[in-house]
């Protein structure tokens, strides 16, 4: 009996996805996979491994390691695209994340169904700010094609942006500014998100209601700053 393929990838590094009939099995390069979806490339040069900062276990500073063989991001979603990191910057989420803050609640995230074995999030890659170039893009992405400059705040249960490639959904990437440089871009997402967070789903304001409404003490960066940042 036939699998459907569903394509979910294009160009250089299209992915596979096998849809497995119920009570059968699909078998790939050998493997058999039990799963209802499997990913696959159909290129035998597509890249395997990249260099990254990683942690193995959550400590102190002594957990951090560099190694050139972590595991390359893949598409598995057609909403998702790759991201080569051009520039990537560093928060307080991460020092915290690096000591184990939020492990548990991440791993829900990550593993809804308890599935995978205690640490399986290991190795674990930091940085949610990112400031890079689509190199893949996933078959239901329109908004971008390979070579658009883009940045973004990654959710804290993804693989980060201390690596030279991060996978994201579509949605969680935007255009980059083209006046600000990818050094520049990368300070700001993860920040932005959360002055973004405090002023309308903290403060309560939207553009219906903060017509002629200031913020007292004002702060370093009115918020109109920010927004010319952004826009």
């Amino acid at each position: 009996m036939l699998c459907p393929i569903r394509v979910v990838a294009c160009r250089k590094w299209a992915s596979f996805s096998y849809v497995k009939p119920i009570g059968m099995t699909a078998e790939v390069g050998g493997n058999l996979y039990g799963s209802s979806f499997n990913t696959f490339s159909t290129s035998a040069k597509r890249q395997t491994i990249m260099p990254a900062w990683v942690i193995d276990k959550y400590g102190t500073n002594e957990v951090l390691r560099f190694t050139k063989n972590a595991m390359f991001p893949i598409i598995n979603y057609p909403n998702e695209v790759i991201v080569k990191v051009q520039a990537a910057s560093l928060n307080p989420i991460d020092i915290t994340m690096r000591l184990g803050y939020g492990a548990a609640t991440m791993n829900m995230r990550r593993d809804p169904l308890n599935i995978k074995a205690t640490g399986s999030e290991f190795p674990l890659i930091l940085g949610r700010d990112v400031s890079g170039v689509v190199m893949e893009c996933g078959l239901n992405v329109s908004y971008f094609k390979p070579g658009d400059e883009v940045w973004a705040a990654i959710p804290p249960w993804k693989q980060g942006s201390l690596a030279e490639f991060v996978v994201l959904s579509g949605n969680e990437v935007s255009h980059k500014p083209k006046a600000l440089s990818h050094t520049q871009a990368a300070a700001i997402p993860y920040v932005a998100a959360t002055v973004w967070s405090a002023v309308v789903n903290t403060g309560g304001l939207n553009k219906d209601n903060c017509t002629g409404k200031r913020q007292v003490p004002p702060p370093v960066l009115h918020i109109n700053d920010i927004v010319f940042l952004l826009y």
